[in-house]
């Protein structure tokens, strides 16, 4: 283990953030972002420690759809670096217009999103939202109208099947989140 990832991962979790953040802010001081719209959590190894940002929900406007936007990024706090933006820019990176945020606020008002564990996304459509969830053993499909937030169609729900742990694939060096 090098120095620095020695140093970071006797850290609690509140102080990696903080570390990201400021660290963050430097390299992009033009970029605003609101924390409570991310699930922020620190993960180290022998290598590296990160701070990952998960955007909670995950909106796809009608006019974005075949844009593969970018929701999520991360700061590696050994190298100082942020990804994808070091990389990849910020053009894909998805921010909502004041317009696209009414929608979304919409949306959580009328579904009750954002759940717990699950990952969160609306795909708007041209009289719908469609509404998926998923996690690493449930996942859901929702379709709500876009004038009442009602339910439009029938929903599709179900669990995946768990595979049985394959000792080949164990990882030596595995990440290991930082929880305190």
């Amino acid at each position: 283990m090098d120095n620095n990832s020695l140093n970071t991962t006797k850290l609690k979790k509140v102080a990696l953030i903080q570390l990201a953040n400021d660290a963050f802010e430097l390299s992009y001081p033009n970029f605003k972002f609101n924390t409570s719209e991310y699930d922020i959590s620190a993960w180290a190894n022998s290598k590296a420690t990160v701070v990952k940002y998960r955007r909670i929900i995950r909106f796809t406007p009608l006019n974005k759809k075949d844009d593969n936007l970018r929701y999520d990024f991360e700061m590696d706090l050994i190298n100082k670096t942020i990804s994808p933006f070091d990389t990849w820019g910020m053009d894909k990176f998805y921010i909502p217009s004041s317009e696209e945020q009414a929608k979304i606020d919409f949306v959580v008002q009328s579904f009750g999103l954002s759940r717990f564990g699950f990952n969160n996304s609306i795909v708007e459509d041209e009289d719908m939202y469609c509404i998926h969830i998923s996690n690493k053993e449930a996942f859901g499909k929702y379709f709500i109208d876009k004038e009442t937030g009602k339910e439009c169609m029938g929903s599709i729900e179900g669990s995946y099947n768990q595979s049985p742990c394959n000792p080949g694939l164990i990882n030596p060096d595995p990440w290991v989140e930082i929880c305190e």
